[in-house]
């Protein structure tokens, strides 16, 4: 039989992708002296993010959790754990010993250290992470092209001032520079 001590973690996918932002992930861990602690994400990194603009305050993407320690007994393929507060939870190990299942949900073993993060988690998070940012600079290359037009817009049909009109060729369609007659493209006399 192999040790039950390290970390499980039951992800609760969105279906979104990039679970570091957008699933809920609750993470028991099992320590050799007998101890446990059972962290449940109330809600995604995302969600967080979003509640807190909505409720105008500071973007916190910091997920709030509930985390509760006790001390568990093993009886067979039965994990007993007895909360400090009083509580109690009987938990069951899978036949193949990979994971526990707690009510409905279930558990995988992600790392037999009860102290080091799991590498392929620590990995995961990284990607998600860097695909995050990428998505999040794109976004801010459309919202700022955005804002320069609306702000091109909103300031010519405010005032005509030193902004020059922009002119585009009948024929091929090139841009023209201010002032000029001809298309620097196909010679087409410009309108």
């Amino acid at each position: 039989m192999k040790p039950i001590t390290g970390q499980y973690e039951c992800v609760h996918h969105s279906g979104l992708g990039l679970d570091y932002f957008t699933s809920r992930i609750d993470r028991l861990v099992l320590y050799p002296d007998g101890r446990f602690t059972l962290t449940v994400q109330q809600m995604s990194r995302a969600t967080n993010a979003a509640k807190s603009w909505l409720n105008k305050q500071t973007v916190n993407n910091v997920p709030t959790e509930i985390r509760q320690g006790g001390h568990y007994t093993q009886q067979q393929n039965s994990i007993l754990l007895h909360f400090d507060n009083g509580g109690f939870e009987e938990a069951h190990l899978a036949p193949n010993e990979d994971g526990i299942q707690i009510g409905p949900n279930q558990f995988p073993k992600v790392s037999d250290s009860p102290v080091l993060p799991s590498a392929q988690r620590l990995k995961q998070d990284m990607d998600d992470i860097a695909k995050g940012l990428k998505i999040a600079a794109t976004l801010g290359n459309v919202v700022q092209k955005a804002a320069k037009t609306l702000q091109g817009t909103t300031s010519a049909g405010q005032s005509q001032q030193a902004e020059p009109e922009v002119r585009f060729c009948d024929q091929c369609g090139e841009r023209a520079r201010p002032g000029k007659h001809f298309c620097n493209n196909c010679g087409a006399r410009l309108n």
